[in-house]
């Protein structure tokens, strides 16, 4: 086993003092009494060693025992010490203080529990000091008492609070005489006194009590200006003067605010040397501060390594943030990322009791593969009555998003104690349903919505940037201001919030605020994309496949799109889908790829995919499956969306799945949904014309043809022309009957065709085209329409733009009686057939 160098010096130092008188030694020493010096300071151990192993204890011996442990005197010793000479130090130390307490000297049980309170990992027990401790007031012992009031007080060391007997035994204390009372009594004033005068008149009176300027309060006063008062000059000037007389907690507070700038006058260096001191003079939370500035530093003075160097010296100390800190950046930061010391830091955060740590394991506990939501929910629980603030904001959306079982108003009242502990998380969707309602908008609140996004902007908050935004351009809370909306999305986009580069791409290739700048939503779509943002990559796919700000790229555009639907982001999904199905891009028609990628879509609720799925199944994109067809058709319509009430009428309407009991009154209320939401087809007018669900009402059935022809619908159009054709719910005019009956033979209407061709033969509505009357009525007949082949067959036998032929007319009056035409089959002197008008 490797010896101490701390212990050869020891050795060396104990034979060299063990051949002298020790009590020059001693009177010099307490003399001087500069034990940060840490000769000085070891010399002292092994003159109290020496005398109680010569049994010559005397009150110069406990008075210079007792100023080892003066003002943290200790700590500047071993702070720096390796593990192994840290191990001698500490049973060496330990070794002395027992040697005392068997020399009944009672202070040794206080300077006991503070020597095992304050000791690095694994010589620390709250338990055995708390036992000391308790011995010492059962013994009579003042500074144990102080101790053991100020921890009930505040509730520290594992005690539970109990003011009335911490302040019972910090009094009684001071009576017996323990000067150190009064410095715990003025503590208790300044952590807990509302008025500033009574807390500056306490300081003051009792630096003014002080004979020896180190002992003065020069920290509490500087930490009076510094937060009570905030007089950062005067707070500078009181903080240098405790500098001066050795206040290791001077240093901390002075290094702090140089470093967060709001002490000026320094360089960030000399703030970094503060801290260091400060560590070494026991100050251990002056480590965590010098590791998180090493985290989060903005400027070059960032460095993981040195925040980790610095994170385990406090967690040496058992400084618990620290221990969380250093799982945070083992779990997460890319450039040491290592899961297992990870977890072992943050296992050990939590052995420990820091609520966050607690927080953080049970958010990876929700997300790993099978969550385990039981000890989830159990850690949460102990974090939440620890007082962290992430707790209740996890537990919140466990209960928004279905973990447990879907609850808004629980959730709220989760997201409130968030608030409340001043998560911004939470504070930011308090706000969140303040603006929209918990599950219905008269419960909402934009007054409330407006004081919460404002508070989480305070803090920095983007999300909050975008709600407020959104109020702007709602009106909700505020007057409606656009202008205002843009600002705060592109301060959050500024900001690298990614979800706002989408809101100033919309905002730029809409022209929301004047004219449109493509170029500029480019740039906006691209900064989203390159954070890694889905909608962002969507966007940037968009933009590439429709020339937005951009020259069109469908390479671009089909890359993009997959890198989102890797990640199952539906509208990508949808655009592949698409793309598929409309060969963009060079891609090949692929119904297998088509049916995957809008499925994706369809799962996650879009009701655009829901409808195509509906649509895929009804005409057999891959299978025909009316069941499946209706499944997904029901989905989409109970989302709002039109073309599914459309689908869902027609298949009512027209009986395409063949029932034996067509339930044709139905489509009249899928029609109507459909009209509502500002679509109309051929559909209602149908409904009206034959009074199917509803009254025969043929103005009606005429309206609502000329709404779907003008809305772009191949039926309505042809519906329409007919209308004009026999005036059904209007005036006959050929000529209107043939305007629409050839745009809707334009789009491929099969019947429209025929009507065109017989209108061109007859020169009906337009002037005779014989030529291309027979050509359209070819063109029909040979798509096996029986009335198209009957005519194309009587223009044969009468030689009606065309030649005379008998034999082709009977050939197509025999084809138009194989499709069911009755004359045909008469001419033909077939049976009569069954013939099914469209």
């Amino acid at each position: 086993m490797l010896k101490s160098n701390l212990e050869n010096h020891y050795q060396e130092l104990f034979k060299q003092l063990n051949n002298q008188p020790i009590e020059e030694e001693v009177i010099e020493l307490l003399k001087e009494k500069n034990f940060y010096n840490k000769d000085n300071w070891l010399k002292g151990l092994i003159l109290c060693e020496l005398a109680l192993d010569s049994n010559s204890v005397n009150e110069e011996i406990k008075k210079l025992y007792l100023s080892l442990y003066d003002d943290n005197s200790n700590q500047h010793f071993s702070t720096n010490l390796s593990d192994i000479d840290y191990r001698f130090w500490f049973e060496k130390v330990e070794e002395v203080n027992d040697k005392f307490l068997k020399q009944q000297f009672l202070r040794a049980y206080h300077k006991r529990g503070y020597i095992i309170n304050t000791a690095r990992r694994p010589y620390r027990s709250n338990e055995k000091a708390k036992e000391y401790i308790l011995q010492g007031i059962k013994l009579g012992d003042p500074a144990c008492m102080a101790t053991h009031g100020y921890n009930l007080y505040f509730a520290m060391r594992g005690e539970k609070e109990d003011k009335e007997q911490g302040l019972h035994l910090l009094h009684k204390s001071k009576e017996l005489g323990y000067t150190k009372a009064d410095n715990l009594l003025l503590n208790v004033t300044f952590y807990t006194e509302q008025d500033n005068a009574k807390i500056l008149s306490d300081i003051e009176e009792f630096n003014n009590s002080r004979e020896v300027e180190s002992e003065r309060a020069y920290h509490l006063l500087g930490e009076f200006y510094l937060y009570k008062e905030e007089n950062l000059e005067k707070a500078k000037e009181i903080l240098e003067e405790g500098i001066k007389n050795n206040c290791a907690i001077s240093k901390y507070l002075l290094g702090i605010n140089i470093i967060n700038e709001r002490i000026k006058g320094y360089q960030t260096s000399e703030g970094i040397e503060f801290l260091e001191k400060a560590y070494e003079d026991g100050v251990i939370y002056a480590a965590n501060w010098l590791a998180r500035y090493y985290n989060y530093s903005p400027d070059e003075n960032k460095s993981i390594q040195k925040s980790i160097h610095w994170h385990e010296k406090a967690n040496l100390y058992y400084f618990d943030d620290s221990t969380f800190q250093l799982a945070l950046i083992y779990l997460y930061e890319d450039s040491v990322k290592d899961f297992e010391k990870g977890n072992f830091y943050l296992d050990l955060a939590i052995k420990e009791g820091n609520a966050s740590a607690m927080s953080e394991k049970a958010y990876q506990l929700l997300n790993q593969e099978v969550p385990n939501i039981e000890e989830a929910r159990n850690l949460l629980d102990k974090s939440i009555e620890l007082g962290d603030s992430f707790a209740p904001y996890i537990l919140g959306q466990m209960y928004e998003n279905g973990v447990l079982e879907p609850d808004y108003y629980e959730a709220f009242k989760w997201y409130q104690l968030a608030a409340e502990r001043n998560s911004i998380y939470g504070i930011e969707l308090v706000g969140h349903y303040y603006r929209v309602g918990v599950t219905k908008t008269e419960e909402a609140d934009p007054a409330k919505a407006i004081e919460y996004f404002n508070k989480a902007i305070e803090m920095g908050s983007n999300y909050a940037k975008m709600e407020l935004a959104i109020c702007y351009e709602e009106g909700t809370g505020v007057e409606k201001d656009i202008q205002k909306a843009y600002e705060l999305y592109n301060s959050a986009a500024e900001n690298g919030y990614s979800y706002a580069c989408n809101k100033i791409g919309y905002y730029e290739e809409e022209g929301l605020l004047g004219e449109k700048n493509y170029m500029k939503a480019f740039q906006a779509y691209q900064k989203s994309a390159e954070s890694g943002n889905l909608e962002g990559i969507y966007n940037l796919g968009r933009a590439y496949k429709y020339g937005i700000g951009v020259p069109e790229n469908p390479e671009f555009a089909l890359d993009n799109f997959k890198k989102a639907a890797e990640h199952n982001y539906g509208d990508a999904c949808i655009e592949l889908a698409l793309s598929y199905e409309g060969e963009y891009g060079g891609l090949e028609f692929d119904a297998e790829k088509i049916m995957d990628y809008m499925l994706k879509a369809a799962e996650q609720g879009y009701s655009f995919a829901q409808y195509k799925m509906g649509y895929y199944y009804y005409y057999g994109l891959v299978e025909k499956n009316f069941e499946k067809a209706l499944e997904w058709l029901n989905k989409s319509y109970e989302r709002g969306y039109p073309y599914a009430a459309l689908l869902l009428g027609d298949y009512y309407l027209y009986n395409d799945a063949g029932l034996e009991n067509p339930q044709d009154d139905k489509a009249f209320e899928y029609y109507k949904n459909a009209e509502e939401k500002g679509l109309v087809s051929e559909g209602l007018g149908v409904c009206y014309e034959y009074g199917v669900g509803t009254e025969e009402n043929l103005k009606e059935a005429f309206k609502y043809y000329t709404l779907g022809a003008e809305a772009g619908f191949t039926s309505a159009k042809y519906r329409l022309g007919i209308s004009y054709k026999f005036g059904i719910g209007t005036d006959e005019n050929q000529v209107e009957a043939f305007t629409w009956l050839s745009k809707a033979a334009e789009e491929g209407n099969l019947y429209a065709e025929f009507y065109t061709a017989m209108m061109l033969l007859d020169g009906e509505g337009t002037n005779q085209d014989l030529e291309q009357g027979i050509i359209r009525l070819t063109k029909t007949a040979e798509s096996e329409y029986a009335e198209a082949q009957f005519e194309l067959g009587n223009c044969y036998l009468m030689g009606k733009g065309v030649a005379e032929d008998e034999t082709k007319a009977m050939m197509w009056y025999q084809k138009a009686s194989d499709n069911g035409h009755e004359k045909a089959s008469k001419i033909v002197g077939k049976r009569k057939r069954r013939w099914k008008l469209f």
